[in-house]
């Protein structure tokens, strides 16, 4: 086939999106698909650039650097972005017969570029990756409300997406019932996250000797460092650790709450925290391959599940997971019936607390527990099962 990936983010970018997308590309490739990835690159310097890597064709439309915007200017740049790359696809292909287009959402703004798509490709079909349920977190979080004209713009876009597709892959079971409740989409099914394994290409990071940690036990924690993932909370337990020399906690990663923890590391003289600005995706995995635990942070307040990607990664280097997250989330069965982690709710800091004590202070639980994480992954969340799932509905 001949299919097209749309995402707002690609590799080398160090986000989960990016990430997954990538491992998406790789293995529809390994999968004799031919394939073209639509994305933004505040990199280039040229409006656009088209080039290979991996067997993969990608085209790159210039952008501004999205960790850097604020609300407004992300929400314009979102807008505006698609419009962008259609632009720029129509100059490169013409010739193409495009089989499949595969949108990840994060953002909701894919539903003018969908549109093109069915008018200039007859018969093509579309399948959305959806990781986020978005406006509806953000009303729930209090971000918005319910009464701001901004709150249904964005659901109107979000409605305008949905229809665009013929296939909505979600990441839980729970996230079913959104839709079922809402009547957003005739066809909806659980995709859950995936991951192509590193293991084999990366080598071990020195960050040990670099930072003199060499007989800590670190948790570490990589990725966004954003509203949803509830920095505050994992600041507590660092702090209720400080006079442990053995705990040592690794932020690794970007986002709006970076200078936050900057400012609290400096503010009470921590020194059983080390916070890194976001590194590529290979020498994270280097760093991820001399950690102990894994630790997830999800805001008390979501009421729909979120699978952070970043477990997968986690599992693949078979680091036990340490998941402080909302209540009733999906996510925590999965941690419980396979002994995959240690889990609590968000608020409850004694059991949190209580957690780490027993993956600090006992290593066969961490590797016993790493274990099952590694033949979770290669059983449930490999990208050879999620790509043939996908393909199987088209």
């Amino acid at each position: 086939m001949n299919i097209i990936i749309l995402s707002d983010r690609f590799h080398p970018t160090p986000v989960s999106g990016a990430v997954l997308t990538y491992d998406l590309a790789r293995e529809l490739v390994e999968q004799n698909h031919k394939v073209l990835v639509l994305t933004a690159d505040s990199n280039i310097d040229s409006d656009h650039e088209l080039m290979m890597e991996n067997g993969i064709d990608i085209l790159r439309v210039k952008a501004k650097n999205q960790k850097i915007l604020s609300k407004p200017s992300r929400l314009l740049f979102e807008l505006l972005l698609q419009k962008k790359i259609w632009k720029a696809f129509r100059k490169y292909n013409t010739e193409v017969d495009y089989n499949l287009v595969i949108a990840h959402s994060p953002t909701i703004f894919w539903g003018t570029i969908l549109k093109k798509f069915s008018l200039n490709y007859s018969g093509i079909s579309k399948y959305l990756i959806l990781r986020d349920i978005f406006p509806k977190w953000a009303l729930d979080t209090g971000i918005i409300s319910r009464f701001n004209p901004i709150y249904w713009f964005l659901k109107w876009h979000e409605h305008k997406l949905y229809r665009e597709v013929d296939k909505i892959g979600v990441q839980s079971k729970s996230n079913l019932i959104y839709f079922k409740k809402a009547a957003e989409a005739s066809s909806i099914e659980v995709l859950y996250n995936f991951k192509k394994s590193y293991l084999s290409n990366v080598p071990k990071s020195n960050i040990r000797e670099k930072l003199k940690l060499k007989d800590k036990v670190i948790f570490v924690f990589g990725g966004n460092l954003g509203f949803a993932q509830d920095i505050d909370n994992l600041l507590r337990l660092i702090d209720s650790f400080r006079n442990e020399d053995k705990f040592h906690f690794l932020f690794v990663g970007e986002g709006t709450e970076f200078q936050l923890i900057d400012q609290w590391i400096k503010e009470n003289k921590a020194k059983n925290i080390t916070l890194l600005p976001a590194v590529s995706d290979h020498e994270y995995q280097s760093i991820l391959k001399v950690c102990d635990v894994g630790v997830i942070s999800l805001r008390r307040s979501f009421k729909t599940d979120n699978f952070p990607n970043k477990i997968m990664n986690y599992m693949e280097y078979k680091l036990p997971i340490l998941a402080s997250i909302n209540p009733n989330n999906e996510l925590s069965d999965l941690i419980n019936e396979y002994e995959v982690g240690l889990v609590s709710e968000n608020g409850d800091d004694e059991r949190l607390k209580n957690n780490t004590l027993k993956l600090l202070e006992n290593p066969r639980l961490r590797s016993e527990m790493g274990s099952k994480g590694a033949i979770l992954l290669k059983k449930q969340f490999n990208a050879n099962s999620a790509v043939k799932k996908i393909l199987s509905n088209f």
